[in-house]
């Protein structure tokens, strides 16, 4: 073997296909450091990984791709080996019988290497081959060229403005970071940032296993833009064309580019299109883009949806949504859907947040089921929101109203609008010591009259009223806390004032006042000891509760309307609150105490076992401050009981419960039971059944208001098959003059899914039976659909939304693991 005086550089970058050569006899060239054997492409088959790397590899991959570990050369040095070269007197250099250069981390191989120092060109043949830690090219020959700027003062200068590109004839690619491999018959990288590939292809699959593939008659990648577009492109599956676009653009890295996104469509129940959305993504500024979804119904036609987001240093983050259709088929009549969103920060201080929804028609999101951003509830909120906080002070400016889309619901039991809100909040510790303020002024107002479901409807009497509110609230408290107990006595002083008005004539008293003080006595004790169960250790505590409050019954609040006001739901840690109403226009007269007893069983680790919780309260007297019928057995002299329990009998189940016992009428109110099973590898289980009854105070019937089971699961048979599933069960009893859904099963999810290596298949059945909108059969039509996606592994999704839908409907599958690239 012998070797001449010659320097060879390399240069590139870790995005680009490009080499450049250049040779001056300036110094020895050395012997080259590069990892020998590496298979094709950098693919290892299974029986060539680690025991670590194959069990990290799912059972349907047959081995996977593993990068270069390139050591680079120092200081920009240039080392090459060949068994023979040959410099001449101009310069011209020949290498043959195994080729190896490499500067930095990029490596070139061949089996013969020809510089004509004449024409800045170089020839590679034989094997030629490229690479560094993130590529790997293999082709037959490739032929480097440079080409000298005007300005460049010397054939050797290095002057970033000359320019060059290498041509590989045959090349196959690998990218073994991405999972990514291709072909192209000629491959072409200039040194501008560009690479061209002539009839090229590309996947994500296996080596041996083309299930799919982007083909292209030619796809150009522009780097510096971060863009690449590609002409007459097909998806071929089984090398069958089954998807064509004469040209195409997209991205090539995180930078947002115009272009097409995946499309999505899902089936009904006869198996015919349903629904089809074909999004486009438009970037029209670094801090400005929108998106245009045309959105085809069955039946309906097209809806256009828009969304138009934005950042501003000092408005924060914009979002806004549109949808359109001129004409829906089913209803004759034009649709249309606005969400907008808007929050941020500005100076150190203030915050602010905007939200405003519109509909133009109750039904259109149960409908058309727009893919905006909105608060799917039968009343859509429009608030603005400004906030100013430092050190112990905050202070809320706030607009809010509501449009009500649900026709069953009666104007006068629409909220009200705040027009607007101030709040002024204080809060400071003083070491022990708790003090809080709020001093708060609303103006309420609602239409006084509308027209619902067709009807006509005005308020009248009290139901008219309007008002404005003063709040001032008051409290103080000290906390003396041991590891082993808590005593927290708190005094309050809560005022109220009222300027009411109706656009109705009727008698009422236009200006009420009153202030009301509350006193409470907050205490618990806390105990554990250890136990030994089942050869493990744990610790169990005993914590026992006492909490007294009383504040004195004010007259005359029936004479306000309720305008923000509703009682508190019934849960153990409601009982330690020490108010029925949630919201400043009742305050309730109190005279209890609320007793509880909490036990844990706590394992070696920290972590909850067993938690068990009982509690009620005892009145001492009867309840005079009611919320219209809201309260039953108000002169009852306790609470219902409430126990609740959440058990962890082993790492992969949870249990829990919840009971309210109403022992005056020997009825559970609520009768709450949740079972999980997840042993992990993308397995989940969930039961739940849930009852609410209440007693009718007229009749003294027990009555039940909800009473339904949920039973779903995600389970994996391996790690190619799974099944999905989902029935919501409506268990109630209805009258016969009661609105009921057509099925007793409301909603009803079956599936299956398969993947392997390069693609993932999930085909899901849904159907769902709402509660009925027609007073005159009180009953709906079933709604069917068929949904399917095929996940291309590294590339795209296309078909409906299949992982949205059993995200919404299984508890756990957010958390599953995918395998993709």
């Amino acid at each position: 073997m012998s070797f001449l005086p010659a320097r060879l550089a390399l240069l590139g970058s870790s995005e680009r296909f490009l080499a450049v050569l250049c040779l001056t006899a300036t110094s020895m060239i050395t012997s080259v450091s590069v990892q020998a054997d590496t298979p094709a492409l950098n693919w290892y088959p299974r029986a060539l990984l680690s025991d670590a790397e194959q069990a990290d590899l799912p059972s349907f991959c047959s081995g996977r791709y593993l990068p270069n570990t390139l050591l680079p050369v120092p200081d920009g040095r240039l080392e090459a080996e060949s068994e023979q070269a040959f410099v001449d007197r101009l310069g011209n250099a020949e290498f043959t019988g195994d080729v190896i250069m490499q500067r930095e981390d990029y490596v070139l191989k061949s089996r013969s290497a020809y510089w004509d120092a004449d024409l800045r060109q170089a020839e590679f043949e034989g094997d030629v081959s490229f690479l560094n830690n993130e590529v790997t090219v293999h082709s037959d020959s490739a032929r480097f060229r440079e080409r000298l700027n005007e300005t460049a003062t010397s054939p050797d200068s290095t002057d970033s403005t000359n320019s060059s590109e290498l041509v590989l004839q045959n090349a196959r690619y690998a990218l073994p970071a991405r999972h990514m491999r291709g072909t192209a018959t000629r491959m072409i990288t200039r040194s501008e940032g560009t690479i061209e590939l002539n009839e090229a292809t590309v996947t994500w699959c296996e080596p041996g296993q083309n299930d799919w593939r982007i083909a292209a008659s030619n796809i150009y990648l522009d780097q510096e833009r971060g863009v690449g577009s590609a002409w007459n492109t097909r998806l071929e599956v089984m090398d069958v064309p089954v998807f064509y676009i004469p040209y195409y653009r997209f991205p090539i890295d995180d930078r947002r580019t115009t272009g097409f996104l995946d499309p999505s469509f899902s089936l009904g129940g006869d198996a015919g299109l349903d629904e089809l959305k074909m999004p486009f993504y438009l970037n029209l500024a670094s801090n400005l883009d929108a998106t245009i979804t045309p959105h085809y119904f069955n039946q309906r036609g097209w809806l256009w949806e828009s969304q138009l987001r934005h950042k501003t240093g000092l408005f924060g983050d914009g979002e806004l949504n549109y949808a359109y259709i001129d004409q829906d088929a089913t209803e004759d009549s034009e649709r249309w859907l606005i969400n907008y969103l808007q929050s941020g920060r500005f100076g150190q201080h203030w915050q602010h947040r905007w939200i405003y929804n519109h509909v133009s028609d109750d039904d259109y999101l149960s409908d058309l089921n727009s893919s905006a951003t909105i608060d799917r509830t039968t009343h859509l909120p429009r608030m603005g929101l400004l906030s100013y906080q430092k050190d112990a002070w905050q202070l809320d400016l706030l607009v809010e109203g509501f449009q009500t889309i649900d026709d069953s619901i009666d104007l006068e039991d629409r909220p009200y609008k705040r027009l607007p809100q101030a709040t002024l909040d204080y809060r400071q510790q003083y070491d022990r010591w708790q003090v809080s303020s709020r001093l708060q002024a609303t103006r309420f107002e609602r239409d006084n009259s509308a027209v619902i479901d067709g009807t006509e409807q005005t308020l009248t009497d009290f139901d008219s009223l309007n008002g404005r509110r003063l709040v001032s609230d008051n409290t103080i408290a000290w906390r003396f806390e041991q590891p082993y107990s808590y005593l927290q006595p708190e005094a309050s002083y809560r005022y109220r004032y009222y300027r009411l008005s109706s656009q109705d004539s009727f008698d009422y008293d236009d200006t009420i006042n009153y202030g009301v003080p509350r006193y409470s006595l907050d205490s618990g004790l806390f105990f554990e000891r250890s136990l030994h169960w089942f050869d493990e250790h744990q610790t169990q505590t005993l914590e026992p509760r006492l909490f007294w409050v009383k504040s004195p019954y004010q007259s005359g609040q029936d004479d306000i309307p309720a305008f923000d006001t509703k009682v508190t739901s019934v849960t153990y840690d409601s009982l330690f609150v020490g108010d029925r109403f949630i919201g400043s226009d009742r305050l309730a007269d109190l005279e209890q105490v609320s007793l509880g007893i909490t036990s844990r069983i706590i394992d070696q680790s920290g972590d909850e076992w067993l938690r068990f919780s009982l509690g009620r309260v005892y009145f001492g007297d009867e309840r005079q401050v009611l919320l219209d019928s809201d309260e039953v057995n108000d002169s009852n002299n306790t609470s219902s009981t409430i126990a609740e329990v959440e058990w962890r009998p082993g790492d992969h189940w949870r249990l829990n419960q919840t009971l309210e016992w109403d022992a005056y009428g020997d009825y559970a109110r609520q009768h709450r039971f949740g079972a999980g099973y997840t042993p992990g590898n993308n397995r989940m289980l969930n039961l739940s059944v849930n009852k609410v009854q209440s007693e009718d105070s007229d009749s003294g019937d027990i009555e039940t208001d909800l009473y339904q089971a949920d039973v779903s699961a995600y389970w994996a048979l391996n790690d190619s098959w799974a099944l999905t599933g989902r029935v919501l069960k409506d268990m109630k009893d209805y009258p016969a003059d009661e609105r009921r859904p057509v099925s007793s099963v409301l909603e009803a999810l079956a599936g299956f899914e398969y993947q392997n290596c390069c693609w993932r298949l999930q085909v899901l059945y849904k159907e769902y039976s709402p509660t009925a909108d027609d007073d005159s059969s009180y009953s709906t039509e079933k709604t069917e659909s068929l949904m399917f996606s095929i996940q291309l592994k590294g590339l795209s999704t296309l078909g409906g939304g299949t992982d949205a839908t059993i995200s919404n409907s299984i508890k756990g599958y957010s958390k599953r693991q995918y395998h993709d690239y």
